[in-house]
């Protein structure tokens, strides 16, 4: 028998055997503007390599591409100061790439030029899972940042970012997630219903603990952990359609009566909200952004094929909007004419819609791995 080696040609051409003038590489840097308040946060959390997260930035108005942040292992999403003036990212590293020992920290970025510019190591405890805008967020003075912990215990370390350094950690057993009230408060969800409610002294320390009376049924009717934020009030919706209002306006934690985003026709079309962060709020004109699928019980996570708007006030549907693509994720801007950005996290396109009209204006493609949280300024 006769066995045939492989040949191989291997050809090297250059660019001056071809005659072809050589143009020396150069690396594009800018300075970004002002932020628009039509810029969004593209966070990744690459599930295919959860050891190279990312954060992208994308101007709405135009689709182009402004920057990209590399947040390391298992990244959440980014706390944004309302005054703009830096961002902050929770990253994990190891010493091994994926592997060795582990350190936590919270990166400083330059708001202009993208880059690190301090940071702050904290306890190797931050709760990774999948991307939540509730696991590490600001208070509304943007002095301390606040991370939601579990290991499985569950607490959360208060990092002072002016002083720039790790204060604490506040014990909070069976209450999770990270909503805040004010420049001293925020509340958590607990197992039985229930909210803690925590304010904090000047130190950063838990100056009060409070917990309210249960205000939904876990075992009948959970609601999703995605909450949306009005002024002094976070919103709830529960697996089956209910909205339920957490009303801080008094002080103390208040329950409005809970209502439904489905009528009869809804039901009996099995239509239910659903998806990863399927809910915002536009404050300006006071309506809820919820994407909506046809499922059954425990479909709470399929992505949404249409964007129902809500008045907040009247508790009634307004819009219907088919969606360009299904919808893991979805944010509106703050502004008086906003845009509504859509992801899925099965996807690379981002896609852009006129939140007024609801008109598709355009999809930007190539968004990392798996868009899996969107954030606004």
């Amino acid at each position: 028998m006769k066995f045939l080696a492989p040949l191989v040609f291997c050809i090297a051409f250059t660019a001056d055997s071809l005659g072809i003038d050589q143009i020396p590489e150069t690396i594009d840097t800018r300075i970004l503007p002002t932020p628009s308040p039509h810029w969004l946060w593209v966070d990744d959390v690459v599930f295919n390599y959860m050891g190279d997260g990312r954060a992208s930035l994308i101007d709405g108005d135009t689709g182009s591409y402004l920057g990209m942040l590399s947040t390391g292992v298992g990244f959440m999403t980014l706390g944004l100061p309302s005054d703009q003036s830096e961002i902050y990212s929770v990253e994990t590293y190891y010493t091994r790439g994926l592997r060795g020992d582990r350190t936590d920290v919270v990166t400083i970025y330059d708001v202009a030029e993208l880059k690190p510019i301090g940071e702050i190591e904290v306890p190797p405890k931050r709760h990774m899972s999948l991307p939540t805008l509730t696991n590490f967020v600001l208070t509304d003075d943007n002095r301390f940042l606040l991370i939601y912990n579990f290991t499985p215990a569950q607490s959360v370390s208060v990092v002072d970012v002016k002083a720039r350094k790790f204060l604490g950690e506040i014990e909070t057993t069976g209450c999770a997630q990270i909503y805040v009230t004010g420049k001293r408060t925020f509340q958590m969800l607990c197992q039985d219903g229930s909210t803690m409610r925590i304010t904090l002294d000047d130190n950063g320390g838990a100056k009060n603990k409070a917990f309210s009376e249960p205000f939904f049924n876990p075992a009948k009717d959970p609601i999703h952990d995605d909450g949306a934020r009005l002024g002094d009030s976070w919103y709830f919706i529960s697996y089956t359609g209910d909205v339920y209002q957490l009303d801080s306006s008094s002080g103390e934690p208040t329950f409005p009566e809970s209502w439904s985003l489905l009528n009869v026709e809804d039901r009996a079309a099995s239509w239910l909200p659903g998806g990863g962060q399927f809910l915002a709020i536009h404050k300006p004109t006071k309506r809820l952004f919820v994407a909506m699928h046809q499922g059954g019980d425990f479909s709470h996570k399929d992505p949404g094929t249409e964007i129902w708007i809500y008045d907040l006030v009247t508790q009634q549907r307004l819009q219907r909007i088919t969606a360009n693509n299904v919808v893991t994720s979805v944010a509106v801007t703050r502004d008086d004419k906003p845009l509504m950005f859509t992801a899925f996290l099965g996807s690379t396109d981002i896609e852009i819609y006129d939140a007024t009209s609801g008109e598709h204006l355009r999809t930007v493609g190539h968004m990392g791995a798996g868009p899996s949280a969107l954030q606004v300024p």
